[in-house]
């Protein structure tokens, strides 16, 4: 299985642990100023995926940087953002990952849109540092096949785009899904951070009608064949420093959804093998949005 996240069997362990929320400063200073709808700022980060690859700017400015990406492919996809070592050439990530790796030496992921539906959009905020990066979409072979996208954060004209005011805090840990209050309908600002101590990704599924988890965990199994069984909403994808926190604006409308993590047990799996992942160890959380 290409993606290196959904493994071969997964621990059917429904839970909603409803921690007490953490305000970071950031979050209190947005909170006076919360936008709605997807605020597309010039320096917004524009990401549109297609069958083929990535379009995108070349460049981008560091700071916190307001992201938005769109699927207007056929196909699921996500994207990942990933930060090269010094003398590391996108077309030598690219040779990593079609050798096994998951985790090319000294590349660093930086989060980004989790696995998004055709048609679909996610938008996000996180932290970018100057240096050299690429997109890439880790969903079946995409990987292997698909043109991935370089780009190059700037220190000039570094800053940080406004944040929104938070909602509901989300918690990765090993291996659970932690909530700081439940999930509701309409559109709800959440701030993921990573307790860990293992890097994390939360992938948020909406499960069509007549459908369950178990169609689930078996779509995947097979790579995504066939006609899906849910809509993938993008969340986010993980990061090598835990401390990264992410903030995610979604719009929930009311529905059957599952939360995943797809992220391999080991740090020495390799693609194609069929390896664990955290959904194995139970870090799956089923939840649903009411009228």
């Amino acid at each position: 299985m290409m993606k290196r996240r959904f493994g071969a069997a997964i621990g059917m362990g429904f839970m909603l642990a409803l921690g007490a929320a953490t305000t970071s400063a950031q979050d209190r200073h947005a909170a006076a100023n919360k936008p709605t709808g997807i605020d597309a700022s010039r320096s917004t980060f524009h990401i549109v995926a297609t069958d083929r690859g990535f379009e995108a700017p070349a460049s981008i400015p560091a700071g916190l940087r307001h992201i938005v990406f769109e699927n207007h492919g056929k196909e699921i996809h996500e994207g990942m953002l990933v930060k090269l070592p010094d003398g590391m050439r996108a077309r030598d990530y690219v040779a990593a990952v079609k050798a096994g790796s998951l985790f090319p030496e000294g590349a660093l992921d930086y989060s980004g849109a989790g696995l998004t539906s055709p048609g679909e959009s996610a938008e996000l905020w996180t932290r970018m540092d100057p240096g050299q990066y690429v997109v890439i979409c880790w969903n079946a072979d995409h990987a292997r096949t698909r043109r991935v996208h370089a780009f190059t954060v700037t220190a000039a004209g570094a800053h940080d785009d406004p944040l929104p005011a938070v909602d509901v805090v989300l918690k990765l840990v090993d291996f659970r899904f932690e909530l700081s209050a439940p999930l509701r309908k309409g559109t709800q600002v959440i701030r993921v951070d990573t307790t860990g101590p293992s890097m994390h990704e939360a992938d948020f599924y909406r499960l069509l009608d007549g459908k369950t988890l178990a169609d689930l965990v078996a779509w995947r199994k097979h790579d995504g064949a066939g006609a899906a069984p849910v809509i993938a909403l993008g969340g986010i994808l993980d990061s090598h420093d835990l401390a990264r926190q992410v903030w995610l604006r979604k719009n929930f409308t009311p529905g059957r959804y599952v939360l995943g993590c797809e992220m391999p047990l080991s740090a020495d799996a390799k693609s194609g093998t069929g390896y664990a992942t955290h959904t194995d160890a139970g870090m799956v959380l089923a939840f649903e949005i009411a009228e």
